[in-house]
């Protein structure tokens, strides 16, 4: 391929990077956009997992208040059954200290159990309200979710189709060329600029005649001094 020709190429490849360029703008406002709602229902259901975790820590207190009121129960009927065994006032006062201490802790784990049934009970209506709304919350936002996703994968699909022309396009342009293409990528403008009427199709500079030939002829590969583009030949100049 000639160096004319390979400039000529160069605004081919120019073109389909400019289309890549476009699409992967219009690409990155998605996964944002998708990350976000994600976030959205992330808290949502923490949120909720709080209240049921508070609810089963709840839960497991009032098995262990239960237990612990049972085996005070217990070591009250045995308490009492002593009674009978006294024989002096001296054991008769230790037994009933023990009876009374007893009794309270009988006492303050009811009384605990019926804290946590009331405070259960509040949770269990928050649980129920929030669920709900976790659900309805989730369902929407997953199906923006898929909205989305479904363009996000249908504008990758555009760009893998331009990726392949983009590999197509560069056969056959030469290394040395290709390689100042590439590092010159990315800055303002375009990179390789067509000159059209004598002026740099990038910065609109009148080029010097001399240049103009050169680049008219693709003698040498040519840079704008005012904007740094390459320069080609545009074939439908004047």
């Amino acid at each position: 391929m000639s160096l004319k020709e390979g400039l000529q190429q160069l605004l081919k490849v120019q073109h389909v990077d400019l289309e890549l360029k476009f699409l992967e703008e219009a690409k990155s406002k998605y996964p944002e956009e998708i990350s976000r709602r994600k976030s959205e229902i992330t808290r949502a259901e923490s949120g909720l997992k709080e209240l049921t975790d508070r609810l089963e820590e709840l839960e497991r207190r009032r098995r262990h208040n239960e237990r612990e009121l049972d085996s005070s129960r217990e070591q009250l009927k045995k308490l009492e059954a002593r009674f009978s065994e006294v024989t002096t006032n001296k054991e008769y006062d230790a037994l009933q200290l023990e009876v009374e201490a007893c009794k309270s802790k009988m006492s303050e784990c009811e009384g605990q159990i019926l804290e946590i049934i009331e405070s259960s009970e509040g949770i269990s209506e928050q649980v129920e309200l929030e669920t709900q709304d976790v659900e309805e919350l989730r369902e929407e936002q997953q199906s923006r979710i898929d909205e989305l996703q479904a363009k996000l994968d249908s504008l990758q699909g555009e760009v893998d189709s331009v990726e392949s022309r983009r590999q197509k396009a560069i056969r056959g342009v030469d290394g040395i060329l290709l390689s100042s293409y590439e590092n010159a990528r990315g800055g303002r403008g375009l990179t390789v600029a067509p000159v059209r009427k004598g002026s740099c199709g990038a910065c609109y500079r009148q080029l010097p005649a001399q240049m103009r030939t050169i680049v008219r002829r693709s003698e040498e590969v040519m840079i704008c001094e005012s904007c740094g583009a390459i320069m080609a030949w545009d074939k439908e100049s004047s």
